[in-house]
């Protein structure tokens, strides 16, 4: 039994130093790093490392690693997705399609795609019976770059299972998909950082932090908003799209779910759908019967 523990341990963290030697983490790393010696140069060390601040950042970066040791489960149960949703034989590009067009127009194109079914995907994440599961993300009090590491495992497998539906048939090359994960990943961090900067002319271009900040905001007007990752041309066609032309001043975070707490956050979807279930079950209270005139008093 140590010895189980002992090769598990030492495995994962194998896969925990090849996780980050790749070159997209090795962007984020050095992006969020960069980020962080801006804020203290602008801002001091003691406005920037708040303990509300230390104490966000140490959650999303727990919940991160537990998603991380517990991965082979997701990637199992997307796979397993991935195997019934071929069975269905739905047709396909077919191979090859891509070979003639060159990286540079390529790249921008995946990363396109990938950004409609990131929108769906999130989209489905601010339905009902999702919203636990998504909730995690918008949790956290204090959103700054590594809130885009505060995802749930489920949420993960959610995306996956989107990409399945919505892009398999695509037949993307996956060498580029994998090169655009470096591009997509800076960018998600960076729509997180908590600076007011909305690309002008180019907001509707590429999201901005304004815009994304937006998303986060604790105020129903704006709940299910700007859900575009990388594209706010989407929002704008599909009708969810809010025109962020002043500085968000609205509270972040989200009013039901745990702030920081680790161990409740990673169980809030498990959580919440018992006490959801129970309340669709909950039978409607009886109706009072008038009362009797009072016909002495009248």
């Amino acid at each position: 039994m140590i010895e189980a523990l002992r090769d598990f341990a030492v495995g994962r963290g194998q896969a925990w130093f090849e996780m980050v030697v790749q070159p997209h983490n090795v962007a984020a790393i050095a992006f969020l790093l960069g980020v962080l010696a801006i804020a203290l140069w602008r801002r001091g060390w003691r406005a920037t490392m708040t303990r509300r601040a230390v104490a966000s950042s140490a959650a999303s970066l727990s919940i991160f690693h537990y998603n991380f040791f517990l991965s082979a489960l997701a990637v199992a149960g997307a796979t397993a997705f991935n195997h019934l949703f071929a069975a269905v034989g739905l047709p396909s590009l077919p191979d090859g399609a891509w070979a003639a067009t060159p990286v540079w127009l390529l790249i921008p194109l995946v990363v396109l795609a990938i950004d409609f079914a990131d929108y769906w995907a999130h989209r489905l994440l601010h339905t009902t019976w999702l919203w636990p599961i998504h909730a995690v993300h918008h949790s956290d009090p204090q959103v700054n770059g590594l809130t885009s590491f505060r995802i749930h495992m489920f949420e993960g497998v959610v995306m996956l299972m989107t990409y399945t539906v919505l892009l398999s048939w695509m037949g993307l090359p996956a060498e580029i998909v994998a090169a655009s994960a470096a591009v997509r990943l800076v960018h998600n961090i960076y729509v997180h950082v908590n600076v007011d900067w909305d690309h002008g002319p180019l907001r509707m271009v590429i999201a901005s932090p304004r815009f994304h900040r937006w998303h986060h905001a604790d105020d129903p007007a704006v709940y299910g908003k700007n859900l575009a990752a990388v594209f706010p041309l989407y929002d704008w066609l599909f009708g969810t799209y809010h025109a962020a032309d002043r500085r968000c001043d609205v509270p972040v975070g989200a009013q039901d779910a745990p702030e920081n707490d680790v161990v409740r956050l990673l169980l809030w979807p498990l959580l919440e759908w018992p006490r959801m279930i129970l309340a669709r079950l909950r039978l409607p209270a009886p109706v009072a019967a008038p009362v009797a005139e009072d016909k002495a008093g009248a």
